[in-house]
């Protein structure tokens, strides 16, 4: 646990494209120290994703970007 706690407060781990909590950090570490299967993910795992229509606002900023 103080190893996790010491990672977290690293000052790189703000820095991560996602902030990981103690917990996460913690099992990571377990898993590297003990080993784990690694499964390769399916698109059968994956949740559907819902996409939406753009509105008019979209379509305004894109013609401004395109300026």
């Amino acid at each position: 646990d103080a190893i996790a706690e010491a990672a977290f407060d690293d000052q790189c781990t703000g820095a991560n494209p996602r902030y990981p909590l103690v917990a996460e950090i913690r099992q990571l570490l377990i898993d590297s120290y003990y080993g784990r299967a690694y499964v390769e993910p399916s698109a059968q795992d994956a949740a559907p994703v819902e996409v939406k229509p753009a509105g008019k606002s979209a379509a305004r900023k894109d013609a401004a970007l395109a300026k």
